[in-house]
């Protein structure tokens, strides 16, 4: 009987045309032997929730007090939360220093522009790393010292309402939690208007640095 089984599983193999091909076990206890496409990075597996988001950048002036404001380096320190994969909502502290450039007297100094604002952003994900975002934003401004104030610009001192667009391009590292970009926007700044009622209006554009908890 011994010999009889041994004929015929001889027999099984030599009929095969190749060794014998074992399917693939998708189970956890033969997760070695998992085709490396089986396990696809997306979006959906990075941290999703509170951010805390730091830039360091630059901020120039058009119009109004930039007549007499050199533009220079600028930074900011944020926190929101992604509401949705698609919404950002958040709140930004920033301040930007510049040298001045009106005749003397005075002598020259610099000028601080302090601001906060809440953010709203719409994000566009092109894919597991790379995204667009769109946004708008509201807060308040002032100017520090009393530099402006001779030269017409009466209101620069006053903490007054600000309100701008800003967008950027983010680029997620392939970690759980870290993302860089850069950003750019304009804002109006009616406390720095000219005293002729020209428009000042505060450009920026920087870098970032984005951690989601």
């Amino acid at each position: 009987m011994v010999l009889i089984s041994c004929i015929v599983t001889a027999a099984v193999v030599v009929a095969q045309d190749g060794p014998p091909v074992e399917s693939v076990d998708r189970t956890r206890l033969d997760v070695e032997r998992l085709p490396p496409e089986a396990v696809r990075v997306d979006r959906d597996m990075y941290a999703h929730g509170v951010y805390v988001e730091g830039r360091l950048g630059a901020r120039w002036l058009r119009g109004g007090a930039g007549r007499y404001l050199e533009p220079g380096p600028g930074a900011s320190l944020g926190v929101g939360v992604e509401a949705l994969r698609w919404l950002w909502i958040g709140a930004r502290g920033e301040m930007s220093m510049h040298e001045t450039r009106g005749p003397s007297p005075p002598s020259p100094t610099a000028v601080e522009i302090l601001s906060a604002v809440l953010e709203a952003r719409l994000q566009w994900n092109l894919g597991s790393r790379l995204a667009l975002w769109a946004g708008v934003d509201g807060g308040v401004a002032a100017a520090t010292g009393r530099y402006l104030q001779l030269f017409g610009i009466d209101d620069a001192g006053s903490v007054a309402l600000v309100g701008g667009a800003n967008a950027g391009i983010d680029w997620h590292f392939v970690h759980l939690h870290y993302s860089a970009g850069v950003a750019g926007g304009a804002r109006l700044l009616p406390s720095l208007r000219g005293p002729d009622g020209e428009r000042a209006i505060g450009v920026e554009l920087g870098a970032y640095l984005r951690y989601v908890l």
